[in-house]
């Protein structure tokens, strides 16, 4: 089977950040106890998967894990992947005042890992905000969906776009919910003439989480697009890894 190159990367997050009011305000120490380990326990599980096949990707974590259990986030960089920074507590960086908020909570895990990536949550990010990155050091971002072009910048920051094709955001975990194994099929044909591939995939996708309290079955009738999110995606991840070649996001920068 031919390998396709892409730069599939993990956003690690509690499943317990969705954007809801009721969420939003909640407390680190609430939403990690309503989180119950699982986020742990999925990052330990992605590990697993990857060293399975031996590859190495980019993760981007929230600060709070590494408040949490730091032990998890030194494991990931110790196998040798990419660590990249979500923001602390999946926080919007659509205003620079809670962006700068987000980043000085999370300066133990910003000094301890330098990371040079920066993924906004909803993939919404403002010019202000990249500037700001830019001044605590970092030099991309992955907050878009659009083709990748080859050194792009935007307000002094390295612009890596979430694969999309005619505005439709294939490179999101949503389509790998939806379409399954055959995912990879869509990225062997957009890449056929030399793309670089660009898309990303929940922990929670891939260890679902023990009785959530999110998404309910209200939430999931008004909000009906919200589904493949549900589907499990273990086996379509580890499908995706073993018969693809994955780079980090940084390699993009060389």
């Amino acid at each position: 089977m031919k390998h396709t190159s892409i730069y599939l990367s993990v956003d690690l997050e509690s499943w317990a950040s969705p954007n809801l009011l009721e969420y939003i305000q909640m407390s680190d120490h609430d939403i990690k106890i309503l989180d119950n380990g699982h986020i742990k326990k999925s990052a330990l599980e992605c590990l697993r998967i990857l060293k399975k096949y031996n590859v190495k990707l980019t993760f981007f974590i929230v600060g709070q894990l590494y408040d949490w259990y730091p032990e998890v986030v030194e494991m990931i960089a110790n196998q040798g992947h990419e660590i990249a920074y979500h923001t602390h507590a999946h926080d919007a960086a659509t205003d620079k005042e809670t962006l700068m908020r987000s980043l000085h909570q999370s300066k133990r895990f910003i000094q301890r890992f330098k990371p040079r990536g920066f993924r906004a949550p909803r993939l919404s990010i403002t010019q202000d905000c990249l500037a700001l990155l830019k001044d605590y050091g970092f030099t991309y971002d992955s907050s878009t969906y659009g083709p990748y072009e080859k050194g792009k910048k935007i307000t002094g920051m390295v612009e890596l776009p979430v694969t999309s094709v005619r505005g439709i955001p294939i490179g999101s975990g949503f389509f790998i919910g939806l379409f399954g194994k055959k995912i990879l099929d869509v990225y062997r044909m957009l890449s056929h003439n030399g793309n670089s591939i660009i898309s990303f995939i929940h922990n929670w996708q891939i260890l679902k989480p023990e009785k959530p309290s999110f998404p309910t079955k209200k939430y999931l009738f008004t909000h009906p697009h919200y589904l493949p999110y549900t589907v499990d995606c273990k086996s379509r991840f580890e499908y995706i890894v073993k018969n693809s070649k994955i780079y980090p996001m940084k390699n993009l920068l060389q």
